[in-house]
């Protein structure tokens, strides 16, 4: 299955040369970043252990239609079973939207932030990542032999992504605690929707204080 999709892609690239660079400029992000990694050809067959090997195709958002974002796709089927279907959903963290949005009309200076590719700035363990395998060309190139990689990070599309990376962000505030004043962890827990961080305060000097200390808590992720 995720050979036969891989087939459609290099189809698809081989009409349009413009997409084939994008695309494979997002792929060699991923890998550089760390995102995913290169499947060691002795580790390729895993005796006794579970593999699964996810299609994957472009996105174009119609408001960026210069970007192009690499989508797995986590509900794709092979013999009536999909990644998403062996998956737990798991507990929903995500605060109420009204809630957020409530309390960011409280003061009159409004902070927003967001966490970048928040999915993949956390990790799945590491037992996990052989299911979440996927083919592509040695060094990007569609004439050169299929290699076969792994992403080692939560996928948009996942089940379990949403509730698995929204913990490791409340992990985060309960694991520093005590090295930040007590409002930065609230912030937290209260004023984020997902990876956006929507909170006000009564003065820029407040301002000034939260925003680094926010910055320097989640400094094991990205944000903005």
């Amino acid at each position: 299955m995720a050979m036969s999709r891989l087939m459609g892609l290099k189809g698809r690239f081989r009409r349009d040369a413009g997409l084939y660079d994008q695309y494979k400029v997002q792929v060699r992000d991923y890998l550089d970043k760390g995102y995913a990694r290169e499947v060691p050809e002795s580790a390729n067959k895993c005796e006794g252990e579970p593999v699964w090997y996810l299609p994957h195709h472009p996105v174009i958002n119609p408001k960026k239609p210069g970007k192009v974002r690499v989508v797995f796709d986590c509900a794709a089927e092979f013999e009536g079973k999909s990644l998403n279907s062996q998956l737990l959903q798991g507990p929903d963290f995500t605060n109420n939207l009204v809630g957020v949005l409530t309390r960011f009309r409280q003061e009159k200076i409004g902070l927003v932030g967001d966490i970048e590719a928040m999915f993949h700035q956390v990790r799945v363990s590491p037992k996990d990542s052989n299911m979440l395998r996927f083919l592509w060309w040695q060094d990007g190139d569609i004439l050169k032999p299929i290699k076969h990689y792994q992403m080692v990070v939560h996928l948009f599309g996942a089940t379990s992504s949403p509730s698995c990376t929204s913990f490791a962000l409340r992990r985060t505030a309960e694991d520093n605690a005590s090295d930040f004043d007590e409002d930065i962890v609230n912030t937290v827990y209260q004023n984020f929707y997902v990876d956006d961080c929507l909170k006000s305060v009564g003065t820029v000097t407040e301002a000034k204080r939260i925003i680094p200390q926010l910055c320097e808590m989640l400094g094991g992720v990205a944000s903005d």
